[in-house]
């Protein structure tokens, strides 16, 4: 049963985006390199930017949003260390990358909130008429989700949806669903590194897509999942206040602590 709507009114603002859009350059855009991963600097603006030059552009896209927790994952397995190479751009969006970034003297322009990036896309591409396709979550949270949207962005174009719980075989007809709706931005929701493997085994069979992973934004958008308070978010502790109330992420701090090594080692090495 679908919950009330959720609107978004906050993404609603009184911002000419598309004026943004065509006034942002992207000439100092660069990467920068933590632990040998290539992070794209850029703030937000220029990652939605980015995305659009993508569409525009044409061809097949993938984007990829990192924390410390990925970044480490990234580095001690080989094949997520190939996809992240292959990725067409590799947001910050993890709260410990711009200090991570500014111990080793390659200072971020800034972190970028990723529902926030997510939602700029999303209002963009109601007002120039992108068609988009979302996958992920349960069917009844993406529905959820997909109902927030469409209350919030009426003219929005979502051309096809799908949970995101589906076996090998299942798969075969979603991503023929995707195909044939010829979206031209793909958002993954399957959690990490699921959703990026996934991206990566099969972006071949597509022309024109610019895949986003979302990780759980299908769950926060739905409703069913909240941001953190604004005193974390605030302070940078968001990582803090998910470990924290759900229990079973205590491993992720392992993950953490591993990281923070690395990236000291690699400065006084």
């Amino acid at each position: 049963m679908i919950k009330d709507a959720i609107y978004y009114d906050s993404y609603k603002e009184d911002r000419d985006l598309i004026l943004e859009y065509n006034q942002t350059s992207l000439a100092d855009v660069n990467l920068v390199n933590i632990l040998g991963i290539g992070i794209d600097n850029c703030t937000r603006q220029q990652a939605v930017v980015k995305v659009l030059r993508m569409i525009e552009e044409g061809g097949v896209h993938h984007v990829m949003a990192l924390n410390p927790y990925k970044l480490h994952r990234l580095t001690t397995n080989n094949d997520l260390n190939l996809i992240a190479s292959k990725a067409d751009l590799k947001i910050a969006v993890g709260a410990g990358l711009p200090w991570t970034a500014s111990f080793l003297g390659k200072p971020l322009k800034e972190r970028i909130h990723f529902v926030s990036f997510l939602m700029d896309i999303i209002r963009i591409a109601e007002i120039k008429e992108i068609t988009i396709f979302m996958v992920g979550a349960k069917p009844e949270i993406i529905e959820q989700a997909y109902a927030n949207i469409k209350k919030s962005f009426p003219m929005i174009r979502i051309v096809g949806r799908h949970g995101g719980y589906f076996n090998k075989e299942r798969a075969s007809n979603v991503i023929e669903a995707m195909r044939k709706s010829e979206a031209q931005i793909i958002l993954v929701g399957l959690g990490f590194p699921k959703e990026d493997k996934w991206i990566y085994q099969i972006k071949n069979q597509f022309k024109n897509t610019v895949f986003i992973g979302i990780g759980g934004s299908i769950d926060i958008i739905s409703g069913q999942k909240h941001k953190a308070p604004a005193f974390f978010m605030e302070k940078g502790l968001d990582w803090f206040y998910r470990i924290i109330t759900r229990p079973w992420r205590y491993l992720r701090l392992l993950r953490l602590l591993l990281f923070y090594i690395q990236v000291v080692w690699q400065k006084i090495r």
